[in-house]
């Protein structure tokens, strides 16, 4: 029985350590100096998802859900220029038929996508990333705009999309719904505090 109990907590702690993983920038000062090269400094905000957050991403996107491995603390990284907010930066995953897809998300101060980046990628059509056509669809965009951009069975990229993604239309339905979690999670769980940034 102690041995079983052992193994369980073991189970359990090892599912927590890898949770926390999927969603955390590998390095922080690099990563986020490219992605705002005017970047002199950074923060960086520390909550958690839980349920409650888990159902609120369920309303508003209904064919989608935040894997159980999700739940948990979160980071969300200010890139700052001295006493200046220049966006911010977050990593989310997404499940795909390749494993776990990692993103790294620029958001500028109105949480508009302002560029992103594969961390963990296995598809064989991960250089879709550099294509500057695809790329276009998403930059510039908010959620409300990128939410126009699902098929009917709010899961897959509809055609507009999908016509800039040449052959790889399922890493093109991931980003897009790993983009939409990410907008939305951020406004969710960071909204408030991230208004004192834009005064």
């Amino acid at each position: 029985m102690k041995t079983l109990l052992t193994f369980i907590l073991f189970v359990l702690l090892e599912q927590n350590v890898h949770a926390v993983a999927y969603c955390s920038l590998r390095d922080p000062i690099a990563q986020i100096e490219q992605l705002f090269p005017l970047k002199t400094n950074q923060l960086s905000i520390v909550r958690s998802v839980n349920n409650d957050i888990r159902n609120q991403v369920k309303l508003a996107l209904p064919s989608n859900d935040l894997h159980f491995s999700e739940l948990g603390k979160h980071t969300l990284y200010v890139a700052m220029n001295k006493s200046e907010a220049l966006g911010y930066v977050h990593v989310r995953s997404e499940q795909s038929t390749w494993g776990l897809v990692e993103i790294i998300w620029a958001l500028d101060k109105d949480l508009k996508i302002k560029n992103f980046a594969f961390q963990r990628c296995r598809s064989p059509k991960k250089k879709i990333i550099n294509d500057d056509n695809f790329k276009k669809m998403f930059i510039g965009k908010n959620y409300q705009d990128l939410k126009k951009l699902l098929s009917s069975d709010g899961v897959t990229a509809n055609s507009t999309l999908l016509d800039k993604a040449r052959n790889a239309p399922q890493l093109a339905s991931v980003i897009l719904r790993c983009a939409l979690k990410t907008l939305l999670i951020t406004d969710i769980l960071w909204g408030e505090e991230l208004q004192k940034f834009n005064r």
